[in-house]
């Protein structure tokens, strides 16, 4: 039978990581203890010790009062982090944060079923992520599915806020053509509609967004 390491995260399984994977793993470590660690065996499974391995929803010593405290610190650890992540994505990007998002993180607890989180906007009525899982589930057995719980639900907000931020300009031609569009703002695409499509192949024709004819579409 095989003996359970005295710690389960490790600089070894730290090691291993991408530089991304790493920072998502600290600033959980962060969130959890409310400062930075120096990064040693015993450091990251201290900190992390809400999100190892257990038989129940949570360890049993991170049990003190209310038992849906420490399950809502576990989820929280791993959609803050991913939240602000995501964050910092996006204004990399050019949306800013309040102008294009603004996240606001819910979580219902559980004990018994399931614990559900979402992410909305405090503005306007988007839900960029609704995700949930049994906290007895919602466990981690190293670093690497620690981060990776991490960065897939980042990945997910990123792509749900740039969905909704997408902007599209028609131009509309006639015996013309454009070569090429620059200068465009962050996530707008350009739809080229030609109606001039005499000798054209019916393969490259598509109905125009506008109005239904057929015509030559090119996006940029």
């Amino acid at each position: 039978m095989k003996e359970k390491s005295e710690y389960p995260f490790t600089v070894e399984q730290f090691n291993k990581l991408t530089e991304e994977e790493r920072g998502a793993v600290l600033a959980v470590a962060e969130y959890l203890i409310g400062s930075i660690i120096d990064v040693s065996d015993e450091n990251l499974s201290a900190a992390l010790n809400l999100m190892k391995e257990s038989e129940g929803c949570v360890p049993q010593e991170e049990v003190d009062g209310d038992p849906l405290a420490p399950v809502r610190r576990k989820f929280a650890a791993v959609y803050q982090t991913a939240m602000e992540m995501a964050e910092a994505e996006l204004q990399k990007r050019g949306l800013k944060d309040r102008q294009h998002f603004n996240f606001c993180l819910v979580i219902e607890p559980s004990y018994e079923d399931s614990t559900h989180v979402a992410v909305v906007d405090y503005d306007k009525p988007n839900c960029y992520l609704h995700e949930w899982s049994k906290a007895w589930h919602f466990q981690f057995a190293n670093l690497a599915a620690l981060a990776a719980a991490v960065l897939s639900a980042k990945t997910a907000l990123v792509n749900k806020v740039t969905e909704l931020n997408a902007k599209e300009i028609i131009v509309v031609l006639e015996e013309g053509r454009v070569r090429e569009v620059v200068g465009l703002p962050p996530n707008t695409q350009v739809t080229i509609v030609d109606y001039y499509v005499e000798d054209e192949d019916e393969q490259y024709l598509a109905p125009s967004p506008i109005d239904g004819q057929m015509c030559k579409l090119t996006k940029f």
